[in-house]
């Protein structure tokens, strides 16, 4: 069969013609759940490169299912494939983001040369991606792209963390990298129920799902209740419960272990700067 048999059909709202309906539905749920996510995050009185990098992943990837749901498939009738663009765009982005903290979260437990070369190879591969997919204007280097970056970089960075320390958070990235494994199978083989609930409409929900996982894993990790955690974000909060004369003596037995080339700020109190 031919893609556009799977396709939702139109339908109009109002006089309004709108294309995908249900599609479009399902990618602002995905874009519900990263605002939330984003939001929430947003309150808290932190900053530093990972908790940055996995704030504005939610922030990018939920423009990016707004802009794909309302442009790329409600309305794209009315526009040129072009405008599709920004979208992919702002979606390669945020999962470069992931890559990137999951990359700097693991640096304690990894050499820096791995460190370094895998941070190259992150600016490497988005720009690859980036331009292959306007150069075809071919949205399956979109999901090549959020394959590789959630499943391979950052499943495989958590899951050496977790490895390592059997951080809680870590292990939320299991469940993120099993819906969104199951999620890119069921759209490269497009299957689906029906026409009004096809293989992107299953997409977008395992999507949102992998989205929560990964928020869940984030605010496990600024929180940190495992003492063998590697960020610096659970050792700073452990040391500020710590009497001064304790905490003058963890910070001597146990000094930063960063390569000065790479000492990212990671979790940092606004309070304290």
């Amino acid at each position: 069969m031919e893609p556009s048999v799977y396709k939702n059909p139109s339908i109009n709202l109002f006089g309004l013609r709108l294309d995908e309906p249900v599609t479009m539905l399902t990618d602002l749920l995905v874009t519900a759940v990263c605002l939330y996510a984003y939001f929430r995050l947003n309150r808290l009185p932190l900053k530093g490169l990972v908790y940055l990098y996995y704030k504005h992943f939610f922030l990018l990837m939920g423009i990016a299912t707004l802009l794909g749901g309302v442009i790329g498939h409600g309305f794209n009738y009315a526009l040129s494939i072009y405008w599709k663009i920004p979208g992919w765009y702002a979606s390669m982005v945020a999962i470069a983001l992931a890559e990137r903290a999951s990359i700097f979260y693991s640096m304690k437990l990894i050499r820096p040369m791995y460190a370094t070369f895998f941070t190259w190879v992150n600016l490497a591969e988005l720009l690859f991606f980036m331009v292959t997919s306007v150069v075809t204007m071919n949205f399956y280097f979109v999901v090549g792209h959020s394959a590789y970056g959630i499943m391979l970089v950052v499943g495989g960075f958590q899951g050496y963390v977790y490895y390592r320390t059997h951080q809680k958070g870590s292990k939320q990235f299991f469940y993120a990298v099993g819906w969104s494994a199951i999620g890119a199978i069921i759209f490269l083989n497009q299957w689906a129920f029906s026409r009004w609930f096809n293989h992107m409409d299953i997409g977008h929900v395992l999507m949102a799902l992998s989205a929560w996982h990964i928020y869940k894993g984030v605010q496990l990790i600024i929180a940190a209740p495992d003492d063998k955690s590697p960020c610096p974000a659970a050792q700073s909060r452990r040391l500020q419960n710590l009497s001064l004369r304790n905490y003058s003596e963890s910070t001597a037995i146990n000094p930063p272990t960063f390569p000065v080339s790479l000492r990212p700020s990671f979790f940092k109190s606004r309070s304290s700067t």
